[in-house]
């Protein structure tokens, strides 16, 4: 075990070294310090809003409004876009077997709305991915029920399952 008497070790004067590193230190911050100032401000627009993070936990309060917003560096912004009507149009075509074993090709065109802000930011990572990626599903699963012919007599009814399937997952993210 050492012990040291830190009195005896301390010297009252800086040396060169010391004071070529508060130089570098000092000259550094002021570089950087307009560069940091402009990255932390973060612009809104009309139709988005912003969801501010701290370490990654949503802060407590509603997500910001159009505006200039100031964060600082432990502050992660993500902004939605909060227009009201969008179309999801990657919608890739989707293969689907029929009751009666047929392999049609069919697209899908998907129409959203974001009406909670934060809870959708939090709870998914990529809403278009996730979107497509249920619509194909809900497609898929509900055409593979009826035969191609009933399909084709009966597409506002079907399409009516598929919008009720799909809305029935999405509003636990709204």
């Amino acid at each position: 075990m050492w012990i040291w008497i830190s009195a005896g070790l301390k010297r009252k004067n800086l040396g060169v070294f010391e004071w070529l590193l508060m130089f570098f230190v000092f000259a550094l911050v002021l570089l950087i310090l307009p560069l940091s100032i402009w990255f932390c401000v973060k612009i809104v627009r009309e139709h988005e809003r912003a969801v501010i993070f701290r370490l990654g936990h949503l802060l407590r309060g509603r997500p910001r409004g159009p505006g200039c917003h100031q964060l600082l560096y432990f502050l992660s912004c993500n902004t939605v876009d909060l227009t009201f009507l969008k179309m999801l149009n990657e919608v890739p075509p989707t293969e689907v077997v029929t009751k009666d074993l047929l392999r049609p090709e069919l697209s899908a065109v998907c129409y959203y709305q974001i009406e909670n802000v934060a809870l959708c930011s939090t709870a998914l990572s990529s809403l278009t991915t996730v979107l497509q990626t249920l619509v194909q599903a809900v497609v898929r699963d509900i055409l593979a029920q009826h035969t191609f012919n009933h399909i084709l007599l009966n597409r506002r009814k079907i399409g009516q399952q598929i919008q009720a399937a799909v809305d029935s997952v999405a509003c636990r993210w709204d």
